[in-house]
């Protein structure tokens, strides 16, 4: 949903300066590609763009068009831009400039910092981008890849020594699998070097004791394992996410154990679902005891299975110009009624309410949700995120 405020500015600094050369990346033109052909832009790179960026550089600054490099697609080009393969060995590429970033917006003095240990997903998730991504990139390498332990933790020392920094987040669709001898190599060194609290995600199947235990030694604070529906049949048919309940609440309350907090995401307003479903959602995250949660209201986002799906059945036509930042605007899937739509945007920030004070879940999902969608609940949502 944030492309468009993009594009917007990428037309207003070519009113400014028309001779200058723009591009897009990152998931919104890769898998909507007709972006550059119906906007100010003058080429998207589709996929990772390490080597296709440093290319097109090379060539614009020669004074040629950049045409014919793979990965690069430029708006009056016609021709086949084919892809390069996936860079396998992530440690060959360049640590991230971070100055860009931190020495230039708030994100410098905010004492929560982000990083990356690994690239790729092998879940087959119906909402998600990895899926498409892995067909995109079939037969050009292999896509979940990781770095070395020294890596990472070099990154983050680099940062610490530079900038304010009490938390660390680790970004990865799922930042470990198993035991193994990364994990274990890691939670040592990061121990050792680091010794601040961090935040990682993965999913409920994957956690054991054993992964666990060695989270907890080396500083683990939150785990955020996403549940996304608490209907087993929405979540494991339309979702593919192949996880049970037992699976779910066994993992949170494994957390609780080991002292370890839990943030998990369910999304309401699936495809064809009912309000009776969503409030399973919540459900779930009661019985599982979850820390904190989040009720996004469901987007189908271009090329992912589920997106497709909803344009295939007619209840979307593709307008990514109307798809909101937020998470937490209306529906725009016309299986809904407008009531129904109130309803999940009332869950929306009420549900996250019901975590924090069990004890008011009656009293939302049997009233307040039934009511117009109103500040004091936004308020009430917001109160509970910053506590």
């Amino acid at each position: 949903g944030e492309s468009k405020h993009y594009i917007r500015l990428n037309q207003k600094i070519k009113e400014r300066f028309p001779d200058l050369f723009t591009i897009m990346g990152g998931p919104h033109p890769t898998f909507y590609p007709e972006v550059v052909k119906n906007t100010s832009l003058d080429a998207i790179c589709v996929g990772e763009g390490e080597e296709a960026f440093a290319k097109l550089l090379s060539e614009l600054s020669a004074g040629r068009s950049g045409e014919g490099i793979p990965n690069i697609l430029l708006r009056h080009s016609e021709k086949s831009y084919g892809l390069h393969h996936l860079v396998e060995n992530l440690d060959s590429l360049p640590s991230p400039d971070y100055n860009l970033f931190y020495d230039n917006t708030e994100m410098g003095r905010y004492p929560l910092k982000s990083f990356l240990t690994s690239r790729g997903c092998p879940y087959t998730c119906t909402y998600c981008f990895n899926t498409p991504w892995r067909s995109v990139y079939a037969g050009y390498g292999k896509v979940v890849r990781r770095h070395s332990v020294d890596w990472v933790i070099e990154n983050i020392e680099r940062v610490r020594d530079r900038w304010p920094l009490s938390n660390v987040k680790f970004y990865d669709d799922i930042f470990c699998y198993r035991v193994d001898d990364w994990l274990e190599e890691f939670t040592k060194n990061y121990k050792e070097r680091i010794g601040l609290p961090f935040f990682i995600l993965t999913r409920c199947d994957l956690l054991t004791e054993d992964v666990i235990k060695l989270l907890k030694y080396a500083g683990c604070r939150t785990i955020s394992m996403s549940i996304e529906a608490g209907n087993p049949g929405v979540r494991n048919g339309l979702l593919k996410r192949r996880m049970s309940n037992e699976e779910i609440i066994d993992a949170h309350r494994l957390c609780t154990k080991y002292g370890i907090y839990t943030f998990t995401n369910c999304i309401l307003g699936l495809p064809n679902t009912k309000i009776a479903e969503d409030i399973e959602s919540l459900d779930i995250c009661l019985q599982s005891k979850v820390d904190w949660a989040e009720f996004p209201i469901f987007y189908p986002f271009p090329r992912t299975e589920l997106g497709d799906m909803c344009i295939k059945q007619g209840i979307y036509k593709p307008d990514y110009d109307e798809m909101h930042t937020s998470y937490q605007n209306r529906s725009l899937l016309t299986c809904f009624t407008e009531k129904e739509k109130n309803v999940q945007m009332n869950l929306g920030v009420l549900g996250s309410v019901a975590v924090v004070l069990p004890w008011l879940r009656d009293l939302i999902v049997k009233y307040l949700i039934y009511w117009p969608p109103n500040r004091v609940f936004t308020l009430a949502y917001w109160l509970d995120k910053n506590y």
